[in-house]
């Protein structure tokens, strides 16, 4: 209990010097604004940015997070009827920046995660832990870009590596341990017209008997990812090579190694002030064991916010990931989802789904009441992309199955709501509801019930 309580005050005091040092809060008819006026708080972590150390500039940063969450009908490792579980979820990371002006960077963050009140612990998770990791090195990475005025650059070492809206390369940050940061080795190349990150690394395995966390075996990642500029809209291509040299990969004809190539792009842009609009698709192919591998993704949304008060927005978008349609083949035609954010936000708040065998025909609305307030719901309805392919969770190991493909499709809807609130420039109160209703597949494929959830978190970032 030692570590609850250090968390608890810890964050009982942050969230009282914050409320004794600021004044009060806007009134409702303030003008919009993403952040909150500037108070004392923003004063006193100033002085840890760009403090001089001899020839150095010292920056010290981090954020102090506490979550609570009740799962019923599902828990941290799926879909589970007639099950339940809480959770007290603490994440303190703490990050240090040395610097030469317009020369070398060295990065170091350093997390400490602890679960409470849930029925699991890091022993439950023998590869990987999703909420426990005393502390360890997260980030410890030399960076150096435009050296010497030119466009190239490097970032060596531990760290976390994000593109876009994460949809294709996300952290993972929601999970109490965070699930990507990588060990790796990055050049960058930023020119006029192209900015150019090719890197290969290995992704890290969180566990708190082992320090400090060690990246996972027999996996390597090569990616070229390039953001091309001077265009009216963003627009990224990317090429993922993942291989896998272990040999346990097993397909349909045999069991080898991965060789995946995952090539596409992703584009977000704005129109007539009030439109917004985004697209991304990846195909894949290469080797799965003895299988070919031939697979797809994409995700397109449309959203309109409308001119009037509160900036109510309404949006629409579509997610597909590839299934595949005959088990005996020898093609290997599940989407794979790269290394997206396969927690919160994307497939429902629930995290019962992850983007392989994936239809999400989704609903979106979102308003902000006042400037440090925006609500959120969210409407997801779920189907499988092929009925002999499985219902994949977000490790991307089968949870269901009929290869007969006589269940259906129909995986069920789920509906989430959320509210942000922005207490000055540091604390973040969020707090969320979920439900999940199961569809003919799920109830055609063992225990089917009503699954909901519920959430409140407290972040302070400094």
């Amino acid at each position: 209990m030692n570590h609850l309580r250090n968390t608890v005050m810890a964050l009982a005091i942050l969230l009282s010097a914050n409320f004794l040092s600021s004044p009060s809060p806007a009134r409702a008819d303030s003008s919009p604004s993403s952040e909150a006026s500037p108070n004392a708080q923003d004063e006193f972590w100033a002085q840890g940015k760009g403090v001089h150390l001899g020839p150095l500039l010292f920056d010290f940063g981090g954020q102090a997070r506490l979550r609570y969450e009740n799962d019923d009908d599902f828990t941290l490792k799926g879909y589970a009827p007639e099950e339940n579980d809480q959770l007290l979820l603490s994440r303190i990371r703490l990050d240090f920046a040395f610097r030469v002006e317009e020369g070398p960077r060295l990065f170091i963050q350093l997390q400490d995660a602890h679960p409470f009140l849930t029925q699991y612990r890091d022993s439950d998770f023998p590869l990987s832990s999703p909420i426990e990791d005393s502390l360890d090195v997260r980030q410890l990475y030399l960076e150096w870009l435009n050296i010497g005025g030119s466009p190239i650059g490097f970032r060596v070492g531990r760290q976390q590596i994000s593109y876009g809206d994460q949809r294709v390369f996300g952290p993972g940050s929601w999970g109490n341990t965070g699930r990507y940061a990588w060990d790796a080795a990055m050049l960058i190349v930023n020119t006029e017209w192209v900015e150019a990150d090719v890197w290969t690394g290995r992704y890290l395995l969180y566990k708190s008997d082992v320090w400090p966390d060690q990246p996972v075996d027999h996996f390597m990642t090569d990616v070229a990812y390039f953001k091309i500029k001077k265009l009216p809209f963003r627009l990224d291509l990317f090429y993922v090579y993942k291989y896998d040299y272990s040999g346990e990969i097993k397909g349909e004809s045999g069991t080898g190694n991965l060789h995946s190539h995952t090539w596409g792009f992703q584009a977000e842009g704005q129109a007539f002030n009030y439109w917004d609009w985004g697209a991304t698709f990846a195909g894949q192919s290469g080797d799965y064991g003895k299988d070919t591998i031939r697979a797809y993704g994409a995700n397109a949304k449309l959203g309109f916010t409308f001119p009037t008060e509160w900036s109510p927005r309404l949006g629409g978008q579509y997610t597909w990931g590839s299934g595949d349609h005959d088990p005996h083949d020898g093609v290997h035609e599940t989407f794979d989802g790269v290394y997206g954010g396969r927690d919160i936000f994307f497939y429902g708040y629930l995290n019962l789904f992850t983007w392989a065998n994936l239809h999400d025909l989704e609903a979106d609305f979102s308003l902000r009441p006042h400037r440090t307030l925006q609500l959120y719901m969210e409407y997801h309805h779920f189907t499988l992309d092929d009925p002999h392919d499985a219902w994949y969770t977000t490790g991307l190991s089968a949870y269901r199955r009929d290869p007969t493909g006589h269940s259906g499709t129909t995986l069920g809807d789920e509906i989430d709501f959320r509210a942000v609130w922005t207490l000055w420039n540091h604390l973040e109160l969020m707090s969320g509801v979920g439900q999940f209703s199961p569809g003919a597949f799920v109830e055609n494929t063992g225990p089917a019930a009503v699954a909901t959830w519920f959430f409140f978190q407290a972040a302070y970032s400094w």
